[in-house]
C-alpha cells in the first residue's frame, strides 16, 4: 500500500456531489425520512476504502461515531438490520430517495443525425452551389438547355452523403444501446417486516436490508456491519485484483505495514521512506471496511447489507453523471487527424479551383470585350437574346470548373469507408462507437493492455501438476495414472470446496416474445456452450481439473460433470461433516467427511509449503503411499514448487488423511491438530492462463511496429511470467536493459512531481517519463491513475522512437476507474463481458469478446480504412486534375468546355460516388494476402502526408496520359465542313481535314472552328445598306395569292442567325466520343488506383471485392445507357455511337491499364511533398489535437460536468491510486 495521502478534496465527489445534483438517494430527505448531512457523504465516499489506518481513524470514525455508529445510522434511516423496513414504507422511500432503476434516454431522432451530417463544410458549400446553379439554369438559360439539371445533380449527391452518414450513426447508436441495456429485472433477497422475501432489484429502496451470498451482483450501495463471511470483488470499481473482506473497521497495530515479498519492491526505495521506515510510520490499511458498492460482486460468503443509496445516487451512476448526460449523443462526432487533413486538403483544392474558375471567367469576359471591340461575327452590336446567355454561360463555366475542382465525392468516400469498416468490425468482435477511432487505430504505435480477461482467459486453470512422484501435464493425468489415484485427487479437490463454487454455461439475456430469457453462448471453435465460473475462481479451477480427470467432454453445467457426482455422494449437510475454514494466517482449509469404505477422511488444500510441511507420505502411481523424506521434500521445493512459481503459477498442495473415528469434537468443531500425518495427493500450479492466440497476436503487433505494454494490478512476478509467455517482455532484452518491467509505485515515484495532486496527469516530470516509457513493457501492481499518467506521458512525449516523434496510444480498460485513461487515449477499448457501463461509455470501441486478438483486428481495419480512403483520394484527384484542366483549356482555347456541365458532374459526382463504394470497401478478411500486407508494415506517422510520393507519381502520370489522349481527340479529330444529312456528316469537301481522319464532322465550338474556314464562309455579315454583299435586292417578289409584290433589300443574315450559332449546342458524335473516352479512362484507371505502394499487378484481389465488381459493371452499363438511350442522351448532350466507335473508345480507355506498368517503373523519390499533400508539421498537429480535445471537453462541460470531472470522471484520488 502507498502511504496515506494528505489533504482532502475541496470539490464535492462521490455521493456528496450526487446529493447536490440528483433527486433522492443517500443524503436527501425531508420530514418522514430526514437527510444525512454532508459529513455522512465522507463515510459513503469510496476514497476511504483503501486508506491507511491512521487516516481512517482521523477522518472516518469521528463522523461515524457522530451518528451513534452503525446503530445510529439505522435509526436515522428508520430501519433495523434484523427486521428491515416496514413494507408499507416502500412507496414513500422511493418518492423520497428515488427508484433503483435508471431510465434509458430516448434514441436520437433521425433528423438530428441528418442535420449533424449536413454540418460538413464541403456539403454546406455544395448545397449553396446547387441552389445557385438551379436558379441560373432556370431563370437565365433557355428551357430546352436543361441548365437546372446541373444543380439537381449536385443536390442529389449531397442528399446521398447525408442519408448514408445519418443511417450509419443511427445504426451505431441502436447497436450500442442494445449492448449496454442493463435494465434487467433480477430478483434479490431483502428483509422487510422481519421476513426474508424476494423482490425485484428495481424495488430496492434506501433502508432496505439485502441478504447477500456467493455470486450475487450488488444492486445498490450500502454498509455491512454485522458478522459475516463476505468477500467482495471490487476490481471494476477500484482496480483491485483480489476480493475484499467486509464488516466493521478492523485495524492492525502499527508496525505491521505490509511490504510485499516481491524482490523488486523490496529493493525499491521511495526517497525519504524506506520499506522499514514506512512499516513503522504508517498504520496498515484496515483488514475490513464496511462499504459495499453497486456493480461489485460477492465472490464468497454470506452477510447482510444496509442500503444507503439507490438509482442515480449510487457511486457508479455518479461517475456516469460526471461523464456527461449527453455523451451518447456525442458518440461518433469526434473528428480524427485524418479527417482534419482531408478538410485542409479540400480547402486548398477549393481555393485552387476558385482561382482557376475566377481566372477563366475574367479571361472569357476580356475575350468577349475584345470580340466586340473588333466587331467580330455576331459581336457587331449587343443582342439580349444572344449575349445575355453567353455571359451567363461564362459564369456557369467558372462555377463548373470550381465544382469540378472540389473533391465532392470525398466526404461520401470517407463515410462509406467508415460505415463499411464499422459493420465489418462487428464480425471481428469490435463494436465501434466513434467512427474516427477506426482509422486512428491504423496509426497506433503503442497499446496499453490489461492482463486479466484481455491477454488471459479470466478463468483460473490448472496449468502444471505433480502427481504420484512426477510432473505431468494436466491433460495427461487422466490417461497416465490409475483410477484409484484419479479418484483420490478428484475427491480431495471436490469435497474440500464450497458447493457454491460451480462451473456453468455462459449465458446472454435476450427478449423473446416480450419476456427476458437467458440463452447459452456457443463457442464458435468447439460448437459447445462457453464455460463460466461461479464462486471462488481457484476452487473453480480445481473442479474443472476434476472434470478433466474424469474425461468429461460435455457442456458446462451438465449434471453429468464428474465433480457433481462426488458432491451428491458427499453433501455439505451430511452428518459427521466438519471443516476448518481458510484464513490468511493458516493459508489452508480442511474438510472432514464420513468415508464410504468406513471411518472418516480429512481433505486439506492450501499453500504448498504449509500443506507439505504437514505431510509425512505421498501417494504413488499405483495408489499406495511412500514416505515423504527430506530429500523428496527438497526435491519438491526446488524442482516443483519453485519451478512452478518461476512460471508465475500459484502452487497449491492437496492432501488427505484417513481416520477410523472422527477427530471432531462433540460440538462439531475440528481441531487443527487433525491436520497432521497427511498424505500428499498432488501439487498443482494454477494461473489465469494466457489466451492461446495472444502470443501470435503480440508478434503480429511487433511486426506491425506496435509496442504492446501490459498494465496490470497483479504482482510483478506474475506479470513478468505472463508477459514473457505472451512475448511482450523479452528476457534477453530485459537482461540487457532494453526492456523494462516495474511496479506502479516505482513508476509514480519517478514520474510524478506531486502524487497527491487531484490531477496527477498534469504533474508529470516529462524528462523522467521519457527515460522510462520507451523501455517499459510491464507495469505491475498498477492503478487506474498509473494507466492515465502513462497514457498522458506517452502522448506528450516528443522523443524520437523508431522514427516517430509522437505516439498514438490505444488503451484497454474494464473498470469504472479506467474511464479517465480511456477518454485520454487516442483510442479507448472497453471490455464488454467484464467491463462496466462507465468504461464502455468512455471508450471509443467496445471489445465484445474481451480478447486481445480483437484489438489487433481493429489495427488491421484501421490501416485498411486509411488505405481505402487513400485509394479513393488517388482516384478522385486524378479525375479532378484531368477534368479541371480539360475544362480550363477548353474554356480558354475553345471558348467553352468540351465537356458539358452535366457530363462533368456525372464523372465528378455520380461516378465518384460509385467509385467510393468500389475503392472504400476492400475487406482484409477476404482479399488473400491483404491482412498480412496491412500488418507487416509500420504505422503511418500522424504528420505524414495523405498523398505519398507514389500516389503523386501515379496521379500525375495517369492524368498526363489522359490529357494527351483527350486533347488529341479534341483537336486532331473532326473535319470542319458544312453539315450534311446529319450534323455528324460533311456535305461535300471539308474546309479543313483533321490530321486523324475518322470520317466524322467536328463537334468543336463554331467560334473556334472559324479559324479553319475560308473567309467567305466564316461569317455572314450583318445588313448594311451601303454594302450590297450583305443583302439581296429583289423586285416584284410575290407576297401571297392576292398578287401583291415586294421590292427591296432582304438581309442575307437572318434574325435568328446568331441565336442558332450560340444555342445549347448540338449533340455531336465527336464530343460524345471525347466524353465516352474520358469516362472509360476513369473506369479502367479505377482498377489501377487499387494499388498504393507501387505493386505491378493491379488486378490482385479485385475479384474478392463484390462491391468493386458491381460498381465496375454498373458504371459501364450506366455509361452505355446515357450515351445510347434516346431522351437520356439528350439530357447529357450525347449522340449514339455505333459498335465500331464503341470498340475504339473501349480500347483507348483500356490503354490506361498498360500505362500502369510503365508508371510503376518510374522513379518517385525526387517528388517533394508539403502541406498541399495533406501533411502536418508538429506544431499544427499539436494545435489540432488541442482543438479536438477542447471540443470534446466543451461538449462534456455543456452536459453539466466540470472540467475536473471530465478529466477524472469523478474518481477520488485515493481510489485511483489504490
Amino acid at each position: 500500500r502507498r502511504p496515506p495521502l494528505q489533504g482532502s478534496r475541496e470539490r464535492g465527489t462521490g455521493w456528496a456531489g450526487a446529493a447536490e445534483r440528483a433527486p433522492g438517494g443517500c443524503g436527501r430527505g425531508e420530514d418522514d425520512f430526514p437527510p444525512l448531512d454532508r459529513r455522512f457523504q465522507e463515510v459513503c465516499a469510496p476514497q476511504h476504502q483503501q486508506q491507511a489506518g491512521d487516516d481512517v481513524r482521523a477522518k472516518v470514525l469521528p463522523v461515524l461515531e457522530g451518528y451513534g455508529s452503525y446503530e445510529g445510522l439505522c435509526q436515522k434511516l428508520k430501519t433495523d438490520i434484523h427486521q428491515g423496513i416496514d413494507p408499507d414504507e416502500v412507496g414513500a422511500r422511493q418518492e423520497q430517495y428515488g427508484r433503483n432503476y435508471i431510465e434509458q434516454k430516448p434514441l436520437t431522432p433521425f433528423w438530428k443525425f441528418c442535420w449533424d451530417a449536413l454540418q460538413d463544410p464541403t456539403l454546406i458549400f455544395l448545397s449553396c452551389a446547387s441552389v445557385v446553379s438551379i436558379i441560373i439554369g432556370t431563370v437565365f438559360e433557355p428551357i430546352e438547355c436543361l441548365g437546372w439539371l446541373d444543380g439537381l445533380a449536385i443536390m442529389v449527391a449531397v442528399v446521398v452523403v447525408v442519408l448514408v452518414g445519418a443511417i450509419q450513426e443511427s445504426s451505431k447508436e441502436k447497436q450500442f444501446r442494445a449492448l449496454t441495456d442493463k435494465a434487467s429485472d433480477d430478483l434479490v433477497n431483502v428483509i422487510r417486516g422481519g421476513v426474508q422475501r424476494q423482490v425485484s432489484n428495481r424495488d430496492v429502496v434506501v433502508g432496505d436490508v439485502l441478504v447477500l451470498s456467493t455470486g450475487d451482483i450488488i444492486t445498490a450501495d450500502g454498509l455491512v456491519f454485522e458478522r459475516n463471511t463476505l468477500k467482495i470483488f471490487e476490481g471494476a470499481l477500484t482496480g483491485e485484483s483480489h476480493a475484499i473482506s467486509k464488516g466493521p473497521f478492523e485495524f492492525k497495530d502499527r508496525g505491521h505495514f505490509e511490504v510485499p515479498a516481491d524482490l523488486d519492491l523490496q529493493q525499491m526505495n521511495v526517497p525519504g521512506a524506506s520499506p522499514e521506515e514506512r512499516r513503522q510510520t504508517y498504520e496498515p490499511t484496515p483488514d475490513k471496511t464496511p462499504l459495499v458498492f453497486k456493480g461489485t460482486e460477492v465472490q464468497d460468503g454470506e452477510g447482510k447489507m444496509l442500503v444507503i443509496a439507490v438509482g442515480t445516487s449510487t457511486y457508479e451512476q455518479i461517475l456516469l453523471g460526471d461523464k456527461g448526460d449527453d455523451d451518447e449523443e456525442d458518440e461518433g462526432s469526434g473528428r480524427s487527424i485524418l479527417q482534419v487533413k482531408l478538410d485542409s486538403m479540400t480547402i486548398l483544392i477549393t481555393k485552387v479551383g476558385a482561382f482557376f474558375g475566377i481566372g477563366i471567367v475574367i479571361i472569357l469576359f476580356i475575350r468577349f470585350g475584345i470580340l466586340f471591340a473588333n466587331t467580330e461575327c455576331c459581336k457587331e452590336q449587343w443582342n439580349n437574346a444572344v449575349h445575355n446567355s453567353q455571359w451567363i454561360g461564362f459564369i456557369i463555366t467558372g462555377i463548373t470548373i470550381f465544382v469540378v475542382a472540389v473533391p465532392e465525392g470525398l466526404p461520401l468516400a470517407v463515410t462509406i469507408a467508415l460505415a463499411f469498416s464499422v459493420r465489418k468490425m462487428m464480425t471481428d468482435q469490435n463494436m465501434v462507437k466513434t467512427s474516427s477511432a477506426c482509422e486512428t487505430m491504423g496509426s497506433a504505435t503503442t497499446i496499453c493492455s490489461d492482463k486479466t480477461g484481455t491477454l488471459t482467459t479470466s478463468m483460473m486453470t490448472v496449468m502444471q501438476s505433480w502427481v504420484a512422484g512426477s510432473k505431468c501435464e494436466p491433460k495427461d493425468v487422466g490417461s497416465k495414472y490409475s483410477d484409484s489415484v484419479k479418484a483420490t485427487i478428484s475427491h480431495a479437490m471436490t469435497i474440500n470446496t464450497s458447493e457454491k463454487t460451480d462451473i456453468v454455461a455462459k449465458t446472454n439475456k435476450k427478449i423473446v416474445n416480450g419476456h427476458e430469457v437467458e440463452e447459452p453462448v456457443i463457442d464458435p471453435n468447439s460448437g459447445k456452450h462457453m464455460i463460466a465460473y461461479s464462486g471462488n475462481a481457484t476452487e473453480c479451477a480445481m473442479i474443472k481439473f476434476v472434470n478433466q480427470l474424469g474425461g468429461f467432454d460435455g457442456n458446462p453445467g451438465d449434471p453429468a460433470m464428474p465433480y457433481k457426482a462426488i458432491r451428491k455422494a458427499f453433501p455439505e449437510s451430511a452428518e459427521g461433516r466438519a471443516a476448518i475454514t481458510f484464513s490468511s494466517k493458516r493459508k489452508r482449509m480442511s474438510t472432514l467427511v464420513p468415508w464410504t469404505g468406513g471411518g472418516f477422511r480429512l481433505f486439506t488444500k492450501g499453500a504448498s509449503e504449509m500443506v507439505m510441511s504437514l505431510c509425512t507420505t505421498y501417494i504413488d502411481a499405483d495408489g499406495s503411499t511412500k514416505p515423504l523424506d527430506d530429500a523428496t521434500r527438497k526435491s519438491l521445493e526446488e524442482e516443483v514448487i519453485n519451478e512452478f512459481a518461476s512460471q508465475g503459477l500459484r502452487t497449491i498442495s492437496v492432501a488427505y488423511r484417513h481416520f477410523d473415528a472422527t477427530p471432531a469434537a462433540p460440538d462439531g468443531t475440528l481441531p487443527e491438530d487433525a491436520e497432521s500425518d497427511l498424505t500428499l495427493a498432488c501439487i498443482v500450479g494454477i494461473e489465469d492462463p494466457l489466451r492461446p492466440e495472444v502470443p501470435d497476436a503480440v508478434q503480429t503487433c511487433r511486426r506491425a511496429g506496435i509496442v504492446v505494454r501490459m498494465v496490470t494490478g497483479d504482482n510483478l512476478a506474475t506479470a513478468k511470467a505472463i508477459s514473457r509467455k505472451a512475448g511482450i517482455l523479452d528476457p534477453a532484452k530485459e537482461a540487457s536493459g532494453e526492456e523494462l518491467a516495474m511496479t506502479g509505485e516505482q513508476f509514480r515515484t519517478r514520474v510524478l512531481s506531486d502524487q497527491n495532486s487531484e490531477t496527477p496527469e498534469r504533474c508529470i516530470i516529462q524528462s523522467e517519463m521519457d527515460s522510462i516509457w520507451p523501455k517499459l513493457r510491464v507495469l505491475a501492481r498498477s492503478t487506474p491513475t498509473d494507466k492515465l499518467v502513462l497514457v498522458t506521458g506517452i502522448q506528450k512525449s516528443r522523443l524520437v522512437v523508431d522514427g516517430y516523434t509522437r505516439q498514438v496510444v490505444a488503451v484497454t480498460g474494464d473498470g469504472t476507474n479506467d474511464a479517465p485513461a480511456l477518454k485520454q487515449a487516442d483510442v479507448g477499448f472497453a471490455m464488454y463481458i467484464n467491463g462496466t457501463q462507465v468504461a464502455q461509455q468512455a471508450a471509443d470501441i467496445v471489445i465484445l469478446d474481451d480478447n486481445f486478438q480483437s484489438i489487433v483486428a481493429a489495427v488491421k481495419w484501421g490501416r485498411c480504412v486509411y488505405d481505402n480512403i487513400c485509394k479513393f483520394l488517388q482516384f478522385q484527384l486524378t479525375v479532378n486534375i484531368t477534368a479541371c484542366l480539360i475544362a480550363v483549356v477548353g474554356a480558354a482555347v475553345l471558348t467553352e468546355s468540351p465537356l458539358k456541365v452535366i457530363q462533368l458532374l456525372w464523372v465528378n459526382l455520380i461516378m465518384d460516388s460509385f467509385a467510393s463504394l468500389a475503392l472504400a470497401t476492400d475487406d482484409p478478411n477476404r482479399v488473400p494476402g491483404l491482412k498480412e500486407q496491412l500488418l507487416d508494415r509500420k504505422p503511418y506517422p500522424r504528420t505524414q502526408a495523405l498523398l505519398s510520393k507514389i500516389m503523386v507519381r501515379n496521379m500525375f502520370v495517369h492524368a498526363g496520359y489522359q490529357l494527351v489522349v483527350l486533347f488529341v481527340l479534341i483537336f486532331c479529330v473532326g473535319d470542319v465542313c458544312e453539315a450534311g444529312a446529319t450534323i455528324n456528316e460533311c456535305a461535300g469537301v471539308p474546309y479543313w481535314k483533321a490530321p486523324i481522319d475518322v470520317g466524322i464532322r467536328s463537334g468543336r465550338p463554331a467560334d473556334y472552328d472559324l479559324i479553319n474556314l475560308p473567309e467567305d464562309v466564316k461569317c455572314i455579315d450583318p445588313y448594311r445598306q451601303e454594302d450590297p454583299s450583305t443583302y439581296w435586292y429583289v423586285r416584284d417578289m410575290p407576297l401571297d395569292a392576292s398578287g401583291d409584290t415586294f421590292e427591296g433589300a432582304i438581309p442575307i443574315r437572318q434574325r435568328t442567325y446568331c441565336e442558332e450559332q450560340h444555342g445549347c449546342g448540338e449533340r455531336s458524335v465527336h464530343m460524345t466520343i471525347v466524353f465516352n473516352v474520358f469516362v472509360l479512362l476513369q473506369i479502367f484507371n479505377e482498377i489501377n488506383t487499387r494499388k498504393l505502394h507501387g505493386e505491378m499487378n493491379q488486378f490482385a484481389g479485385a475479384l474478392y471485392n463484390d462491391w468493386f465488381i458491381r460498381v465496375m459493371v454498373g458504371t459501364l452499363a450506366s455509361q452505355v445507357i446515357l450515351v445510347q438511350v434516346p431522351g437520356i442522351n439528350t439530357a447529357f448532350g450525347c449522340s449514339g455511337l455505333d459498335w465500331a466507335q464503341w470498340l475504339v473508345c473501349v480500347a483507348i480507355g483500356a490503354s490506361a491499364l498498360l500505362v500502369h506498368y510503365v508508371c510503376a517503373l518510374l522513379p518517385y523519390d525526387w517528388i517533394p511533398l508539403g502541406s498541399w499533400a495533406g501533411s502536418m508539421d508538429d506544431a499544427t498537429l499539436d494545435e489540432t489535437n488541442e482543438e479536438i480535445r477542447a471540443e470534446m471537453a466543451a461538449k462534456d462541460k455543456a452536459a453539466g460536468a466540470t472540467p475536473g470531472d471530465v478529466e477524472m470522471s469523478g474518481v477520488p484520488q485515493q481510489v485511483r491510486n489504490n
